[in-house]
């Protein structure tokens, strides 16, 4: 039996994936849902949480929400601006 390796970039993949019907992106999900290791993902959650709590634990919280608040709204920003062009 002959062996066939395929490269696709990750952005044909995310492409392909938009267009299949709403049926099979779900058989698809039921597939890539079980091949995920939950506890190795919540680790790495709560890594991150407890490096960015580190991150921020010299800085009031209210500074930690201005920034939070101010970066979202940049974010929503540029969006909107996508959207529209």
């Amino acid at each position: 039996m002959n062996t066939v390796s395929l490269e696709i970039p990750i952005e044909h993949i995310k492409q392909a994936v938009r267009r299949l019907p709403e049926q099979e992106k779900v058989v698809l999900w039921r597939l890539l849902d079980k091949e995920i290791d939950r506890t190795a993902l919540s680790r790495r959650f709560s890594s991150a949480l407890k490096s960015i709590r580190k991150s921020y634990a010299h800085i009031l919280e209210d500074e930690v929400m201005a920034d939070a608040v101010k970066a979202t709204r940049q974010a929503r920003k540029a969006h909107h601006a996508k959207s529209r062009s």
